[in-house]
C-alpha cells in the first residue's frame, strides 16, 4: 500500500512545482524594453559635465516632461557625472529665443562653450499615464533620448526606454505593481545605465 501512495504522491509533486514555476516565469509579462545605439570609438571619458534640456512631451500630462528630467538629473548625477544648473539652461534659452525644436547645431555648440557642457542630453516623453485594462490599470511610461557632443554636433548615444502592461500577478491575482512615477524611475534608470558617462563605474 505505500508504495502504491508514493507513486501516486510523485507525479502530483511535480505537476505542483511545474505549475508554480510556470506561474514564475509568468509574473515578469509586463512589457520592458530598453533599445540604445552608441556611436563607434565614442569617448566616455570626454563627458563630464551634461546639460539635460527640457524634454518634448508628448503626452496628455503637460508636466511629464519636466518629472521625468528632473529624474534623469538626478540619476546622472548619481554616477558622479556634472550637471549643468536647470536654471542656467533657462536663462540661454530665453536669451537664444527659439524653441527647442529649432535648436540648431550651432546653437548647442554656443550652448557648450557658454555653460561648459560636454554634450547636452534632449528628448521626449512619448507616454506617461495610467492605462486601464479589463480589470487592472497599469502604468505605462516610453521616453526617447539622445546625448548629442557639443564640439562636434554628433549624436553620441540614443535611447528608447518603455515600460507597460500589467503583471502577471496584477491581472489575475490583483497583486499592487508598481505606481506611475515608481515606473517611470526604473524607465529613467535603465535608459542612463547605457549612458556612456566617464565615472560610471567609480
Amino acid at each position: 500500500m505505500r508504495k502504491n501512495c508514493r507513486r501516486k504522491i510523485r507525479p502530483l509533486s511535480f505537476r505542483f512545482f511545474s505549475l508554480i514555476t510556470v506561474l514564475l516565469v509568468l509574473g515578469g509579462c509586463a512589457t520592458d524594453d530598453v533599445r540604445h545605439y552608441l556611436r563607434p570609438n565614442a569617448e566616455a571619458a570626454g563627458i563630464k559635465k551634461i546639460a539635460v534640456l527640457p524634454l518634448e512631451t508628448l503626452t496628455q500630462d503637460q508636466y511629464a516632461g519636466e518629472k521625468v528630467r528632473r529624474m534623469l538629473i538626478s540619476e546622472i548625477l548619481s554616477r558622479r557625472a556634472d550637471v549643468i544648473e536647470p536654471g542656467e539652461i533657462t536663462s540661454f534659452l530665453v536669451a537664444l529665443q527659439k524653441p527647442l525644436y529649432r535648436l540648431e547645431m550651432k546653437d548647442i555648440r554656443e550652448l557648450g562653450e557658454k555653460l561648459g557642457a560636454d554634450a547636452v542630453l534632449l528628448g521626449s516623453v512619448e507616454a506617461y499615464k495610467m492605462t486601464s485594462g479589463l480589470t487592472v490599470s497599469y502604468p505605462d511610461v516610453s521616453i526617447n533620448l539622445r546625448l548629442v557632443e557639443t564640439s562636434s554636433g554628433k549624436i553620441i548615444w540614443s535611447a528608447v526606454s518603455t515600460s507597460g502592461g500589467a503583471s502577471f500577478w496584477t491581472r489575475h491575482f490583483g497583486a499592487e505593481g508598481l505606481s506611475l512615477s515608481e515606473t517611470a524611475r526604473k524607465v529613467v534608470k535603465e535608459a542612463v545605465d547605457t549612458l556612456p558617462l566617464s565615472d560610471k563605474t567609480d
